[in-house]
């Protein structure tokens, strides 16, 4: 009997349980595995590719380390020599700079109050050579330009300069030594017209640096004497040392004098 009672209730066991359902025939069975691939897939595809922007960002630390490598190559690398064909381009580029692309140049010129002078125009070339912003700092690496716009009506100048990268103290900063040789220059170009003897020597110098002078660039000294303190064998002269924008960088005083017992050589009407 007990083994009747557990067919009969095995038969009604499976005739409680739900029937499988078969597909029809040529609709396939649901995977949800496969599902899921086709969902990836459909993704994949609707996503951009990549490659592009690696292609992007490529080209620009490409094009960034070409142009640090061309930056250090020219720090690093000989100065063209003073004289030199390469040297003899770079300074038509300073200049071509200097006649067409600072506004400031171009304002002077046209104020009839200032006359525009070039420098060192006293001496000879064997004498140019013998002096220091013109002999040893010449070239487009050192002093590659300097002029003059002198005003007569005030006794004052503004002095445009071009500081190239043999000037360098620190990289890229001019050696405060380099520039304090230019300020004195510039001082004394306009103590030596204040003297009816047209010359003198510097017996002081006292440079405050306000802001670094980076080289590789065109700055103005603006230069004045003082008239009350100054007489015709004593100068007081000043100077305020600016960028391209205008900014302030640097501003120097210096006493000028014409010695009673030294025989100077008198430089002439000229800077």
């Amino acid at each position: 009997m007990a083994v009747v009672r557990r067919a009969l209730q095995s038969r009604i066991a499976c005739a409680a349980r739900p029937p499988a359902l078969t597909p029809p025939l040529g609709v396939q069975r649901f995977s949800p595995k496969c599902y899921s691939s086709s969902v990836t897939a459909t993704r994949a595809a609707e996503q951009p590719s990549r490659w592009p922007r690696r292609f992007f960002y490529a080209t620009v630390f490409a094009s960034l380390g070409l142009a640090c490598g061309k930056w250090m190559d020219s720090k690093v690398s000989a100065p063209p020599v003073p004289g030199s064909e390469e040297d003899a381009r770079e300074l038509e580029a300073i200049k071509r700079v200097f006649e067409t692309g600072l506004p400031f140049v171009k304002d002077l010129r046209d104020h009839p109050d200032y006359v525009e002078c070039g420098v060192y125009e006293n001496y000879t070339d064997e004498q140019r050579m013998h002096r220091l912003t013109s002999g040893s700092l010449r070239g487009s690496r050192g002093v590659a330009l300097q002029k003059v716009f002198w005003n007569e009506k005030e006794k004052s100048a503004i002095g445009v300069a071009f500081l190239g990268p043999g000037l360098e103290g620190w990289p890229t900063v001019v050696h405060g030594g380099a520039l304090a040789t230019v300020i004195d220059e510039h001082l004394g170009r306009i103590a030596v017209r204040h003297f009816p003897e047209r010359t003198g020597v510097t017996a002081n110098l006292t440079i405050n640096y306000r802001a670094p002078v980076y080289s590789d660039s065109f700055y103005t000294f603006h230069t004045t004497i003082d008239h009350e303190r100054s007489t015709d064998r004593k100068a007081f002269a000043l100077v305020e040392v600016r960028d391209l924008t205008g900014k302030l960088c640097a501003e120097a005083t210096g006493i000028f004098v014409v010695p009673k017992t030294l025989k100077l050589n008198r430089i002439g009407e000229n800077f």
